[in-house]
């Protein structure tokens, strides 16, 4: 006997959805982070994925809340001000924001999804979402270090504590 079962494809996000930040920090488009990280196979919806970038832009604004004071003071209006290098025609700094919220989305959506089984496969495709979400959350704290980085010192990537 076989059996499996379909998941449906979201229906597509408004063209102009996104996540609107605090003003200084730029706006995040779903299109953006859908695409870009290739998230959800099209099972993930608007609200799911908008659900998952809130998420991702509080993790970020609670970890850039003193350097982006700093900036501000230093005269930077809004996150593109703080650099005028770009990477492809893009801000640095906007890319490496979108970057960090992507992929603490894309971390919040592979944990949060995960398959209810209790066979040895369902465990193990539990298993791998979650090392996913790992990868996801390690490469938005090396955005999240890169952005930091900017205009001060170097800030290592990887920071340990010894409890």
């Amino acid at each position: 006997m076989s059996s499996f079962t379909a998941t449906p494809i979201a229906p597509p996000d408004d063209p102009d959805a996104q996540v609107v930040a605090d003003g200084w920090f730029p706006p995040v488009k779903l299109a953006d982070v859908r695409e870009g990280l290739n998230i959800g196979g099209g099972a993930i919806t608007q609200l799911q994925l908008t659900l998952a970038i809130e998420g991702g832009m509080l993790s970020a604004l609670r970890q850039l809340a003193a350097w982006r004071t700093s900036r501000a003071l230093a005269g930077a209006a809004s996150l593109a001000g703080v650099t005028a290098d770009t990477l492809n025609g893009k801000n640095r700094a906007e890319l490496l924001w979108t970057r960090a919220v992507g992929y603490y989305a894309a971390a919040d959506l592979a944990a949060g999804n995960r398959d209810i089984a209790s066979s040895d496969s369902g465990l193990a495709r539990a298993s791998e979402k979650a090392a996913l979400a790992d990868e996801y959350r390690r490469e938005g704290h090396a955005a999240i270090a890169d952005l930091l980085s900017i205009g001060a010192s170097l800030v290592a990537r990887n920071r340990v504590e010894m409890l």
